[in-house]
């Protein structure tokens, strides 16, 4: 055999090693017949079909052709709150994670959890949503074994000073992780989107929970859902939509084997930290963060309809984007030449219109 097999192992455990070594042989496109696998095991064919079908139970990935047999194609990924907690800790920060196969959604949870529990630095992770939400209530697809949807609650000591400074903390957090797991550099359309090379790959919901007794912002649940891998979009979705690993794929590149579990824990550890420096004081850290949110603004130069959500004026207008604040709000010049600041509200331009 190609691969040194302990005799202890089962019939399942050493088909899987055969499956992976075969893979990255160049002969027979790394497939290995069902024969070949009964007659270097000693086992019958019915033996080999009940291992293959309970590794792909476990989650395992096993491609099968005729004339050709069995090749292996890839681990489960199933999300694991102790292993994303772990994988913090050695980042050097601490923050209980609890995960879920599914959830209506990780926000719902959040507040479920926080209505007679004081939390702080929860993270709330699972690997599908039945009810997945985004900013005014629109549906957040997000289907199994596909994407990330994870909310962190955040209590900083005397409350949130500016929610919107979380949201951007957290879509430079994303395209941080991006870059270091994927090599990939995207852009942040403001207020709470991420794209990649034109697709909308990530979406931020930032809800503050007030305290009506003090008038403050206690604390903050950050929810954010990133379309990774087989996404399968549809209809006009497809066309502002994408995931990770499909827009690399599309355009000829190789992608690396990110684990959810792993860009989970890259996207909190950047969060928590750069939440952090800010409630410490770190002026000089978080500039340069408000610097990278806005060096990656995808609306920069562009003109933009703006449709008030919260205050203001209350019809939509036509503005051009010039730059984003320190406070991360969204510096536009109306028709009129006029300048205004917007800290909340929407924009949308034509898909046609976003950079790569």
């Amino acid at each position: 055999m190609p691969v040194h097999i302990h005799k202890d192992l089962s019939n399942k455990e050493k088909i899987l090693l055969i499956l992976k070594d075969f893979a990255l042989e160049e002969k027979n496109e790394g497939f290995i017949s069902g024969e070949e696998l009964a007659l270097n095991l000693s086992i019958s064919r019915a033996a080999v079909n009940k291992a293959i079908k309970s590794l792909r139970r476990d989650g395992f990935l096993i491609e099968a052709q005729t004339r050709k047999g069995y090749k292996f194609k890839d681990e489960p990924d199933e999300i694991d709150g102790k292993k994303i907690e772990s994988l913090i800790e050695e980042y050097g920060i601490n923050c209980a994670v609890q995960s879920f196969k599914t959830v209506d959604s990780t926000n719902f949870e959040a507040k479920r959890q926080t209505l007679d529990k004081v939390l702080n630095r929860v993270a709330f992770v699972s690997g599908k949503q039945t009810a997945g939400h985004g900013r005014l209530g629109r549906v957040f697809y997000s289907p199994a074994d596909s994407g990330l949807y994870f909310s962190l609650v955040y209590r900083p000591l005397g409350g949130v000073k500016n929610p919107a400074l979380l949201t951007a903390g957290a879509a430079v957090s994303v395209c941080r992780a991006v870059k270091e797991l994927y090599g990939e550099e995207c852009k942040i359309k403001w207020v709470n989107d991420v794209f990649l090379n034109g697709k909308k790959i990530c979406g931020i919901l930032t809800e503050g929970i007030a305290n009506f007794e003090t008038a403050t912002i206690d604390f903050a649940i950050v929810g954010i859902g990133i379309n990774v891998r087989n996404s399968n979009f549809t209809g006009e979705l497809s066309k502002i939509a994408g995931s990770i690993e499909d827009i690399m794929q599309s355009e000829g590149k190789k992608i690396p084997k990110v684990p959810r579990n792993l860009l989970c824990a890259k996207i909190i550890f950047n969060l928590l930290k750069i939440y952090d420096s800010y409630y410490n004081g770190e002026k000089i850290f978080f500039k340069n963060v408000i610097d990278e949110y806005r060096s990656r603004s995808l609306l920069k130069g562009l003109t933009v309809t703006v449709n008030p959500v919260a205050g203001g004026q209350a019809e939509s207008y036509v503005a051009k984007v010039l730059d984003i604040s320190e406070e991360a709000e969204l510096i536009v010049e109306c028709e009129d030449k006029s300048i205004k600041k917007l800290f909340s509200g929407e924009v949308s331009l034509k898909s046609s219109s976003f950079a790569k």
